[in-house]
């Protein structure tokens, strides 16, 4: 399934299409992954090998995985996680990692991601419960989670190492009441 998202013009002028993840993606994610600034938000290691990034991006029963494209280029990767073995928790999913290019950071790539996962949990997916972790610090992350309604339910003290310190993660979630319940 391929979908198009036009951003605001405020972000860019240019058309965003967002797919599902190839194998010959494999070398876009790696550098995607293994870039400064994903590294700082997530638990990833910069030596992270490209057989590694390969097993990553394959086709995972439960496990979403897109790409967002830009200009015929990989923008951002993403991975919306379900259970499909617990039918307790088939309502619930995870964000798991929203990841945009060095040479699409903070152009709107990782708004446009975030927005897709939402919208897939809701309209497709008929997931009632999305989860994530932030990290603390991450003050432009957590914005863009909390504009897209998902607000901090916990902190864990201490959850990652990042340059040479302790820092929190904060659990964050987004709770689409069941409409056909009235609730809301």
């Amino acid at each position: 399934m391929t979908q198009h998202y036009r951003q605001p013009k405020a972000m860019s002028d240019l058309l965003l299409e967002m797919r599902n993840v190839r194998a010959s993606d494999a070398e876009a994610v790696h550098e995607i992954l293994k870039s400064d600034h994903v590294n700082r938000g997530t638990m990833r290691l910069p030596i992270e090998s490209l057989s590694m990034v390969t097993e990553r991006i394959a086709d995972t029963p439960g496990a979403t995985k897109i790409v967002a494209m830009r200009g015929g280029a990989v923008a951002g990767y993403a991975e919306l996680i379900r259970y499909p073995m617990l039918p307790r928790h088939w309502h619930c999913a995870d964000i798991n990692l929203i990841a945009t290019h060095p040479g699409h950071h903070g152009k709107g790539v990782g708004h446009a991601l975030m927005q897709q996962m939402v919208d897939l949990a809701d309209k497709w997916l008929q997931i009632r419960r999305l989860s994530l972790v932030a990290w603390a610090g991450n003050r432009r992350a957590i914005a863009l989670y909390e504009a897209l309604g998902f607000a901090i339910e916990g902190r864990m003290p201490g959850y990652v190492f990042l340059d040479g310190a302790y820092e929190d993660a904060l659990v964050m979630g987004r709770l689409r009441p069941f409409a056909d319940r009235g609730e809301g």
